[in-house]
Parts: C-alpha cells; structure tokens; sequence
C-alpha cells in the first residue's frame, strides 16, 4: 500500500476554513487568495480521495469524513507547531483568551496559569472562569482562544485531547446507604452532571432517592457530606477526612465517569498558546495521576487524544448564574490580580 504524507500547510488551510467558515476570511487569516485557498482544499480532497466540504448556498457543512480528518489534523497541526517552537521566538504581542471551568478543577489550573504568567513577563492573557457550558459557547462565539471544560456526548467542536475521571459514592463515616428506604442525596442544583449521573444510576437500579442538601458549592456539599445529612457522588480528589467511599458491596450501583476535554482554536494558538496548551494538558494529567489513592479503581485513568472512543455519557453543568467569573491577567501586572480575585473560583475538582 502507497504511503501518502498529509502536507501540513494543506492541513492548516483545511482547519482554518472549517473554523471560521468561510474561505474568504481564511485566505485573510493565512495571507493567500481565495483562489488559492479554494486549491488547497481541493488537493487535500484528491489526496484522501474524499470530499470535505459541501457548499450549500451560503452556508458551509463539514462532510462526516472532514470531521474525522479534522481531529487528526489539529493533532498533527500540534505537533509541527510545538516543533517550531523550539527554534522561534515568542510573539510578545499575542493576548491568548483562556476558558477555565468552575465544574472541574479550576483552582488547580488558575494556579498553573499564574505559575506561567510568574515564569513569562511578556506572556499576556485574559483568563474567564465560567461553567463549561458558557465555555463552549464562548468558544464558538470566537470569545475564547483555549477552553478546558466537561463536554456531551460525541466529539465536540475544537476538541484537541480528552480524559476520562471515575466518580464514586461517598458518605459521612457514620452512616450507611441500607439504613435508608430512600436514600438521601447531597447534590448541585438540577442540570448538575454529578446530580445527573447519581440520579440515572439509581434509576437504572430502581432506588428510590430524595435530596436533602442542594448547593451549587462543592464546599457546601462536601461539608454536608462530612455532616452525615446524606450521600454522593465526587471524585477521588475531592474525598476529604469524614468522608468513606462507599463499597460496591453496600447496594450503590457505579456511576458513569466525566469526560473532560481541552479545545482550542487552532488559528489563534501561537507558540504562545501551544505552551499554555501544554501546561494545562500536564496540569490535569499530573492530579488524576497523583492525587489518586494508589489502591483504588481511579489509577486506570484513561488519557486520551480524540481519536480514541469510548461510550459517552450526556454532560451538563450548574445552572447558569452560579459561581461564575471572569479574571483578566496580563503579563505580571496580572499576577497579582488573579491572586487577589482567587476567592471568586476556589471549586476544586469536583
């Protein structure tokens, strides 16, 4: 069988039309004619032997094959970029905007970006804080240049890489799930992912359940778990002193893992952005590795780039209005107000 090499600049031209949706303002974006683009695409297209864009009147569609070739080629993309980076300076006029999710691990990685923004001076971004929800349509609205954030079922637009994070049952010391007809859930408001994955696995079981305590603040609900009022689910991270994984044996049945997800926009990267990207990916692979209990089901952590699948689970978030903010830093002036404003994003993983 021929080997046939995917030139990256015909690769480049491909995702640059498919995210902003338009060849016009793809040859703008990359200095060509429109012509020219137009040529790209169509030798991309004769190279894989399949058709990548369909034009219908004004409007743009990606063909089931452009997608799964588009995955591949932000990978690629990646990789060349994060190999010249070794050999060119940093553009000191690029502002990266940075999506980070107040449902998943947002002091962790508000602290890797300050830690970056410490070890750079000419390094300059605006970091938003927001639900994962919020991140995504900010995303598309082109707001945000990199978004970490759970995602729904499926491959989502801009997904780069994506790991998978097992939730268990956990409950105060004292208490056990069969001392209940109904069991008591301490849980996030309605349209919560963990709530959802609690629910749907009692019902899959036919417990029947009630929820005592609803908070859209992980403190809040791991104190009420430390309290006894009831039940729920974390991940392991976020299992703190008074609290016990609950056993299989004790009735619960498993809960349906997370999926978290790193998205970018591949025409707004930079070399800048590839080491944010970089050090946001090393971020959360390091605490599901290490803060996990070595003698536990979490260490068959998965990491994964987007061209492995696994069955997906829906994914939502807190309502909207909840614990939600924006950080602005920029260079090292901005260090110290993403310390001051830290108060307003101090979920953990949760």
């Amino acid at each position: 069988m021929r080997t046939v090499n995917l030139p990256t600049d015909l690769l480049r031209t491909f995702i640059t039309v498919i995210e902003v949706k338009s060849h016009t303002r793809a040859a703008d974006l990359l200095n060509r004619s429109q012509p020219a683009i137009s040529l790209q695409i169509k030798r991309l297209e004769d190279l894989v032997g399949y058709k990548l864009i369909r034009q219908k009147g004004r409007t743009m569609h990606v063909s089931e094959k452009g997608e799964a070739l588009a995955m591949h080629a932000r990978q690629i993309l990646r990789l060349n970029d994060l190999a010249m980076g070794l050999f060119e300076r940093h553009d000191a006029d690029t502002d990266l905007r940075i999506g980070l999710p107040l449902d998943y691990g947002v002091r962790l990685l508000q602290r890797e970006v300050t830690d970056l923004l410490h070890e750079n001076d000419a390094l300059r971004l605006t970091v938003r804080c927001d639900l994962s929800h919020s991140l995504h349509d900010a995303l598309l609205r082109d707001e945000l240049d990199i978004i970490v954030a759970l995602y729904q079922d499926g491959d989502p637009q801009f997904l780069v890489q994506h790991w998978r994070e097992q939730p268990v049952w956990v409950g105060a010391e004292t208490i056990r799930p069969g001392d209940f007809d109904d069991l008591p859930l301490v849980a996030h408001p309605p349209g919560c992912v963990y709530r959802q994955r609690m629910t749907d696995a009692l019902r899959s079981v036919e417990r029947s359940w009630k929820v005592v305590f609803s908070s859209p603040d992980i403190d809040a609900v791991q104190q009420a778990v430390r309290d006894g009022m009831g039940f729920t689910g974390l991940t392991i991270p976020t299992t703190q002193r008074g609290m016990r994984q609950i056993s299989p044996g004790e009735g619960l049945p498993p809960l349906e893992p997370l999926r978290i997800g790193l998205f970018y926009r591949q025409t707004r990267l930079g070399s800048w952005g590839n080491l944010v990207a970089e050090r946001l990916t090393a971020a959360i692979e390091n605490v599901l590795q290490n803060d996990a209990d070595p003698g536990s089901s979490h260490n068959n952590l998965q990491s994964n780039h987007i061209s492995h699948k696994f069955p997906m689970v829906p994914d939502s978030d807190y309502p909207d209005g909840n614990r939600s903010g924006t950080v602005a830093t920029t260079a090292k002036q901005g260090v110290k107000k993403t310390r001051k404003q830290r108060s307003m994003t101090d979920g953990e993983i949760d």
